[in-house]
């Protein structure tokens, strides 16, 4: 985001400054789940939500009040309240809003695997564009899966020509006769420099695309739910192991302080004390 809207970092540990103010950028998968640490008091923060399983967004501005915090975790870090806090919020970007589709997410496994198996970014690219033929891709997924921002790059000598070979044509909706080349193989609107798509010479594209569409939308939907439900069954799986541990160590304080009324005579409460508060660090710190 820095480099995208040109913006320098800010004093103190925050993320950004923007006309010489200090805005702290906060991420969650979950809406309203936004951890604020205590040195955030006072601050503006970017508050930023995305979820490729509910394909929702949301971004918000907010400062930050002691007043509109709940709640605590072992680092002091607490939650916007609910509807109060959340109210507050500028929205630059509603909640619910649909989230740019995640393209990874939404390939066959085994063209996603095929994809990210190579180490070398040439290599990911040749895969990419061979099997999403017919797609558009946009500019940053291949940046992202290319591992370089100059995603172009990767369309120059070999590559390229390794895609040729075998009848593959790569376009870019930056040039006129590149977007019209797209309608004639593949019926593709390309409409900027930021989109690219990959056909056949022969213009079979279309053809195979409406064939593969139907399983790549059936897996896409597969994956999402297992997805969803791999992320729930860890969530559970937390907080279960969190109540376990926060058993323990009352227990083990318990034990201790039983321990200490029977070993240490009246007047010597202060080695009792000590030697309770070692027995719940200890039982705290083995849960944990």
């Amino acid at each position: 985001m820095r480099d995208a809207y040109q913006l320098r970092e800010g004093s103190a540990g925050a993320d950004f400054n923007v006309r010489d103010i200090d805005v702290d950028c906060k991420w969650s998968r979950n809406f309203g789940g936004w951890q604020i640490p205590p040195e955030a008091v006072g601050q503006i923060c970017l508050l930023v939500h995305g979820d490729d399983v509910t394909g929702e967004m949301a971004v918000g501005l907010l400062r930050i009040r002691d007043e509109i915090l709940v709640g605590g975790n072992r680092d002091l870090k607490r939650t916007i309240q609910r509807p109060g806090g959340i109210g507050e919020v500028r929205w630059l970007v509603e909640p619910r809003t649909p989230l740019p589709e995640n393209f990874l997410m939404s390939l066959r496994k085994e063209d996603r695997d095929a994809i990210l198996a190579p180490s070398g970014g040439d290599a990911r690219a040749f895969e990419l564009f061979k099997r999403c033929e017919g797609l558009i891709i946009q500019r940053h997924v291949i940046e992202s899966v290319g591992q370089q921002v100059d995603e172009a790059r990767r369309f120059r000598g070999e590559t390229r020509e390794r895609l040729l070979e075998e009848g593959f044509e790569v376009l870019n909706g930056h040039w006129k006769v590149s977007r019209a080349r797209a309608w004639e193989l593949g019926r593709v609107k390309l409409t900027d420099n930021r989109e690219w798509v990959c056909l056949r010479s022969d213009g079979s594209s279309p053809a195979r695309r409406e064939a593969l569409e139907p399983l790549r939308k059936e897996e896409s939907l597969a994956y999402r739910k297992e997805f969803s439900k791999q992320i729930t069954d860890e969530r559970r799986a937390k907080k279960r192991a969190q109540r376990a541990a926060k058993a323990a160590a009352l227990a083990a304080a318990e034990a201790a302080q039983d321990f200490t009324e029977l070993i240490a005579p009246d007047n010597d409460a202060e080695d009792a004390k000590q030697a309770v508060a070692q027995a719940e660090r200890m039982a705290t710190d083995h849960g944990h």
